[in-house]
């Protein structure tokens, strides 16, 4: 948990700051409308989070002060207290003493204070004992005054004008992008608008037209000009630095070698680079599985290590570097190396219809299987390598954030796994091609060179054309094969080949023309293409023109099925199935730890802010279990529980709840319900979670 914490301080803080002036505002409320039961509700699940979280980051002053504030109001609830005066002053004193606990935790990292008076007047008021809130004030400003005294350079109160930063949800800057990319297209009408202009000018020969056209064209450039450039700036508001995802990996490579017997060494060093946050949320899992099959698979036992005459410490380093507008990321050890010929004996065992393909396979082409799930190396199964650190879910998650991976390997020495990704998914880079007079963007992240071949340097073998690069066979094929069948492969006097690359296969792309390379903000297909699964998307290109994106994985996939020629030969059968869970809270920060806590388990979670978003979600998505709290906005999660249990695909599956309200009562009405298990917050970092969900799952 104490990875978890360090993360997200930051998201905890200002959560807590949020939840204490809407728990004020909502005691104002009560007290002058003591029976509006939703501002009631509204205030205890507020204090039931902050208890919540600040249990699980292991706060404990704001945990006891914000649960006996709770306890104060449910007592109010049940009539037992009077909602008075001297209450209200109570708990706004306990209020602020939360506040200066937050700032404490911004400047110390703990929220340790002495707040036994706190809570001895809190005690007595909720069992409905007469307080001296008066002697409690002057008690508390005495203190106060004491610790002024003490460090008479504290600043306890923060000043508007201070402020230097706001929060702004992600979802808000997707809205100002989409807004961004309308105005461009509308800018792309007024080109066009521009260029009919100029014609009609040419065609009449009219010296004050012309005039207009040319300040016409001069305004519609600068404006194009300021549109890119403030789009740029609300692009890097999605941007974080990477070290969010990197600082956190020491203690998990340590914790992991611990738990293997093995010793290592980890070295990362400072990397000053944002990306976008799309991609840190993938890259964090990424880096994960990656560190995981290093120890796992990579690096030997000390004994091991010692007789091989190296040092009994092994060393995982992770270096990063920008180029351009991409990053290069490798994961590195000085392990034992990849054993190939294990590789190609399993690989034969596995797939014995490929066989002999197997056997002539070189050692960069046998890394594919690596990625293929279900496909191992290793002999016996360990704490680690049983809990889903398969190399499949590594190259999905790549792909996701248009990247692409590759391996370098020497026995005895080590083995580096290289990212190579862009900065932001908010724009694609790639080269214009045009192919049986048609344009088309085909993505870089694939393409790993460009070349031109006569037709006399084809090599045809079994009616299949290749090239020979870097003493390998290439097969070729024409893009517009892929459009219309009977074209085929034509060689012309010099034809212009892009090198695609994908699970380390490689095939020529044969092209009329390579026009130029681009970085464009990428547009959804049009609804009527969008099963067409070649196509990835549309740019517009400088003309104005709409241009549609190939996807390289399925080209290849496509040639593959015109020529036989074989790209992976495995059966989906054979694929690893995903565990999907669906995280539901109104809290981010316990989103964001219950998130954590399943993705280092190997599951793959979505997320929802209130049973409503949940159930649209569910309705979307298929998922194998829903996580969900209890008390939330808009919909509760007994009211969620009970309508997914309407749903024919959600009528039998397992769902959880997450309470801190274990009375008889609340437990019996999602047992009715049919709620697969119910677990309180704080059992989060025993383990409850974990084990109770593989249970249910059958793992």
């Amino acid at each position: 948990m104490a990875k978890i914490a360090s993360d997200i301080t930051e998201s905890y803080v200002s959560e807590v700051k949020e939840l204490l002036e809407s728990s004020k505002k909502d005691i104002i409320t009560l007290k002058s409308s003591q029976n509006d039961s939703e501002t009631m509700t509204r205030l205890l699940r507020n204090l039931h989070t902050i208890k919540g979280n600040s249990r699980m980051l292991g706060f404990a002053t704001i945990e006891k002060l914000s649960h006996a504030v709770e306890d104060i109001y449910k007592s109010v609830k049940d009539g037992q207290v009077k909602n008075s005066d001297r209450l209200v002053r109570l708990v706004f004193a306990v209020a602020d003493k939360i506040s200066d606990c937050v700032s404490r935790i911004v400047k110390n990292g703990t929220d340790e204070e002495n707040i036994d008076l706190y809570l001895q007047y809190c005690d007595k008021l909720a069992a409905g004992e007469l307080i001296d809130i008066d002697a409690f004030i002057t008690e508390i400003n005495r203190s106060k005054i004491g610790n002024l005294e003490e460090d008479d350079e504290e600043e306890l109160a923060e000043n508007v004008s201070d402020i230097q930063s706001i929060r702004i949800k992600l979802s808000r800057v997707n809205e100002i992008i989409t807004a961004f990319d309308t105005m461009i297209t509308r800018e792309f009408h007024l080109k066009h608008q521009l260029d009919e202009l100029q014609k009609f000018e040419e065609k009449i020969d009219n010296h004050e037209l012309s005039k207009i056209r040319k300040q016409f064209e001069n305004d519609i450039y600068a404006l194009e000009t300021s549109i890119f450039s403030v789009q740029e700036q609300v692009f890097d508001l999605r941007m974080l630095p990477i070290s969010i995802v990197l600082r956190p990996l020491e203690n998990t490579i340590a914790f992991e070698a611990m738990n293997l017997k093995k010793k290592v060494h980890c070295n990362i060093p400072e990397a000053d680079i944002a990306i976008d946050k799309v991609i840190l949320e993938e890259l964090g899992d990424i880096l994960m599985h990656l560190i995981r099959n290093a120890i796992d698979h990579g690096i030997e036992s000390p004994k091991e290590r010692k007789a091989a005459g190296k040092s009994e410490e092994g060393t995982i380093s992770i270096t990063c570097e920008r180029e351009a507008k991409y990053i290069e990321l490798k994961v590195s050890d000085d392990g034992r190396g990849i054993d190939y010929e294990k590789i190609r004996t399993k690989a034969a065992k596995q797939y014995p219809e490929r066989t002999d393909e197997i056997e002539n396979m070189n050692d960069r082409e046998l890394t594919q299987f690596l990625f293929l799930s279900g496909f191992s190396t290793k002999d016996e199964v360990t704490e680690l390598s049983g809990r889903g650190v398969g190399l499949d879910v590594v190259w999905s998650n790549v792909e996701k954030i248009k990247g692409r991976i590759k391996v370098e390997s020497t026995p005895g020495k080590g083995t580096s796994f290289i990212l190579h990704f862009p900065l932001s998914l908010s724009t694609l880079q790639g080269l214009f091609v045009r192919s049986n007079k048609e344009k088309y963007l085909i993505p870089s992240q694939h393409i790993v060179d460009i070349i031109y071949r006569k037709k006399s340097e084809y090599i045809t073998l079994q009616n299949q054309s290749y090239i020979k690069l870097e003493s390998q066979l290439i097969p070729c094929f024409s893009l517009s094969s892929l459009f219309d069948e009977q074209k085929g492969f034509v060689a012309q006097d010099a034809d212009s080949i892009l090198i695609a690359e994908y699970m380390e296969q490689r095939i020529g792309i044969i092209v009329e023309q390579v026009q130029q390379y681009v970085s464009l903000v990428v547009k959804p297909l049009p609804k009527a293409f969008r099963n067409f699964s070649i196509l990835q998307g549309i740019v517009f290109d400088e003309h104005y023109d709409i241009v549609p994106i190939l996807h390289v994985p399925d080209i290849l996939k496509k040639f593959k099925s015109l020529r036989g020629y074989d790209i992976k030969k495995y059966e989906a059968a054979t694929k690893k199935r995903t565990v999907r869970i669906l995280v539901v809270d109104d809290s981010d920060t316990t989103r964001q730890i219950e998130k954590s806590i399943l993705e280092s388990a190997g599951f793959v979670v979505d997320t929802a802010f209130d049973g409503l978003d949940a159930l649209e979600k569910a309705k979307t998505k298929q998922y194998d279990l829903i996580l969900s709290d209890r008390d939330m906005p808009r919909m509760t999660g007994l009211v969620l529980l009970d309508n997914l249990r309407r749903m024919e695909q959600y009528k039998d599956s397992p769902v959880v709840i997450v309470m801190g309200d274990q009375s008889a009562k609340a437990v019996k009405e999602f047992e009715q319900l049919r709620a697969s298990a119910i677990i309180q917050k704080g059992d989060f970092k025993r383990g409850n979670l974990i084990t109770t969900i593989k249970e249910l799952l059958g793992e």
